[in-house]
């Protein structure tokens, strides 16, 4: 599997449940009148074992029936809804647990800053520009973030609310029905969204984790873990640990294999292993689930230090960004504290053109290593990291089984090893992400009682030819 189909080779239809509640799911097998019955297509449902249907059928916000067409169509009354799939291929709406796509909203950008058109960001040249302009101290640690922001909380106005709205209206021509925001800095973009959710205005869901800056005016509004609604919902607060590979900031046990901007050759390490613990102390005191930046080992290794200090267990499904640089004695820490890898699946071919420069060949054996992570069991979710990154879930799911860009560059792709197959990968943006947003019960995968969040392909990822060696199962 090496060509995933492009957006323009995509059904524009994207669907996500249209009301919240709980909604008394008959039996399978017993006929009822749906809303809306999809057939004569190829329904993956997620689950273990890659079962695929022909049909579903959702009556309010639920899915009430999976099956074939026969079994399905007996839902369908004199108002439903049918809508004949011709074969096309149906998939739970596709999850992004890594973005910042409110606070992009935020900044005021235009629908043109959503279009899934790809810009190379040259790394080097943009940093040293930055260096240049006397900017050194700003965002010198990872692609646009700054840890010592301290938040803000902007009024909420009518266009803040029609910028969110003009942001939500690309994500789903995406197939996107659910996005992570990394790191929240503005709380008034927060109070935007809920109005939207009450006025029925959403449909897009939005899970959120505020920065750490934010944290104690977020508790003081009565905010932690699992606040929120069925559109708006309040994930937890993200720290950091450390900066970014691009500018050699992100904090490694041994020394970078090059010097070109003059850093501490270690990298830079944000967090001292004091304040992480004080910090992740703080944050499970006020409620929040916790997720990490961390890219390099050494930044892991802080990260995942303060974790176990307090008690972090795997029912708290607590998480490290990237992860990009972990040799095995961290990954087994990992495993055994249930902590969850967030990964972004364009960084398969992004970061190839330094990664190598700042690892040296032998340490780049322990860096992206995620079919490793994957086959010893650590648990694992993906993302784009927009708008440092491409939105496009299938551009992104095109490099993490090829590891190659679409002109097929490099031959064989960049540490081929890695490679996932498609429907671990498809995984990772379904059924894995909503485990990682303790919604594991609601969404994630198309099966009786679970909200019809859905994605209309036409084409089947599963079964396009490959144009090289597909990934082998993970």
């Amino acid at each position: 599997m090496d060509a995933i189909p492009p957006m323009s080779r995509r059904s524009a239809l994207a669907l996500a449940g249209a009301a919240t509640g709980s909604l008394a799911v008959a039996a399978p097998d017993s006929p009822g009148h749906a809303d809306l019955v999809l057939h004569s297509g190829v329904v993956w449902t997620g689950e273990h074992g890659n079962g695929t249907a022909q049909a579903v059928a959702v009556k309010g916000a639920r899915i009430v029936a999976v099956g074939s067409d026969r079994r399905v169509l007996r839902w369908a009354g004199p108002r439903t809804r049918r809508i004949d799939l011709r074969g096309a291929f149906v998939a739970p709406g596709f999850r992004d647990q890594h973005t910042h796509l409110i606070q992009t909203a935020v900044g005021g950008a235009g629908a043109q800053a959503y279009r899934p058109v790809f810009t190379p960001y040259d790394e080097r040249e943009a940093f040293e520009a930055r260096r240049r302009n006397g900017q050194r101290h700003v965002e010198i640690h990872a692609r646009g973030e700054t840890p010592v922001d301290r938040g803000a909380h902007s009024p909420v106005t009518e266009k803040l609310k029609n910028d969110l709205l003009v942001m939500q209206e690309e994500v789903a021509k995406q197939g996107v029905s659910t996005v992570v925001e990394a790191g929240l800095r503005d709380l008034g973009a927060l109070d935007a969204l809920f109005q939207l959710a009450e006025e029925g205005r959403l449909k897009v869901r939005f899970l959120v984790r505020v920065a750490w800056g934010c944290i104690e005016e977020a508790a003081r509004m009565g905010l932690r873990t699992g606040v929120g609604n069925e559109w708006v919902k309040v994930l937890g607060v993200k720290l950091y640990s450390d900066g970014w590979l691009g500018p050699r900031t992100a904090a490694l046990r041994k020394p970078y294999s090059d010097d070109p901007y003059g850093f501490p050759r270690g990298g830079i390490l944000f967090l001292d292993q004091e304040r992480a613990d004080r910090d992740v102390a703080r944050a499970r005191e006020l409620g929040f689930n916790v997720t990490t930046h961390a890219i390099g080992d050494r930044g892991v290794r802080v990260a995942l230090t303060a974790y176990e200090r307090n008690g972090v267990s795997p029912r708290d499904r607590w998480a490290l960004e990237h992860v990009q640089v972990a040799e095995d004695d961290l990954i087994e820490r990992m495993i055994r504290r249930g902590v969850i890898a967030s990964i972004q699946f364009s960084f398969a071919t992004t970061d190839q053109r330094f990664a190598e420069r700042a690892l040296g060949r032998h340490r780049l054996r322990h860096a992206y290593r995620w079919r490793d992570m994957l086959r010893a069991r650590v648990p694992m979710v993906g993302g784009s990291d927009f708008a440092n990154e491409v939105l496009d879930p299938l551009w992104g799911l095109q490099r993490v089984v090829t590891r190659t860009e679409f002109d097929g560059t490099p031959p064989g792709g960049w540490l081929p090893d890695q490679r996932l197959d498609v429907p671990t990968a498809l995984r990772l943006i379904t059924s894995r992400a909503a485990f990682a947003s303790l919604e594991e019960h609601e969404r994630g995968t198309i099966e009786p009682g679970k909200y019809a969040d859905l994605v209309v392909l036409r084409e089947n990822p599963l079964t396009v030819a490959p144009t090289g060696s597909p990934a082998p199962p993970a």
